[in-house]
């Protein structure tokens, strides 16, 4: 074998080692929990209401419930969890990540502005997250799929 073969062949070993290793969990793209939904159409929200994204692009492992607003964790792991939202024309809109009971970061808008969120944390299995309106009184929330939510698990 030549100097060149052995340098390609420890390059390929390498690079075969670096695939495996950055794939520990054994999932791949068809197995490792991910979802993306959005919103379909304009939406008045009352106080504590849980958002509800119709609309479902991606629900592998079937984790996001549409009907619901709620996102099951389904194995223990450390999570992107991300939501952009886009207030309605003449309104505020506030809104948080919920873990369980707990609030976490939140999103806010004025008239047709956008705000965003993006979480890296540490889940476990069973956990629900939701986005909720979190203001006092009566706001709105612009559709046409501007406004979403999303999560994939990064690794176990």
């Amino acid at each position: 074998m030549t100097t060149a073969a052995i340098i390609f062949t420890m390059i390929g070993v390498i690079q075969i080692g670096q695939m495996v290793a950055a794939n520990k969990t054994g999932l791949t793209r068809k197995t490792r929990p991910a979802f993306t939904a959005s919103l379909t159409a304009k939406k008045g929200l009352t106080a504590k209401q849980v958002m509800i994204f119709d609309k479902v692009w991606l629900n592998t492992g079937d984790i996001y419930n549409p009907a619901t607003g709620v996102f099951t964790v389904p194995m223990n792991g450390l999570y992107l969890v991300s939501s952009s939202m886009m207030s309605d024309r003449g309104t505020h809109l506030h809104c948080h990540l919920w873990r369980n009971d707990q609030k976490n970061v939140g999103v806010f808008g004025t008239g047709f502005s956008q705000g965003s969120l993006n979480a890296v944390m540490n889940l476990n299995k069973g956990d629900s997250l939701t986005i909720r309106h979190d203001g006092g009184g009566n706001e709105n929330v612009y559709g046409l799929h501007w406004s979403m939510f999303s999560a994939y698990l990064i690794s176990k």
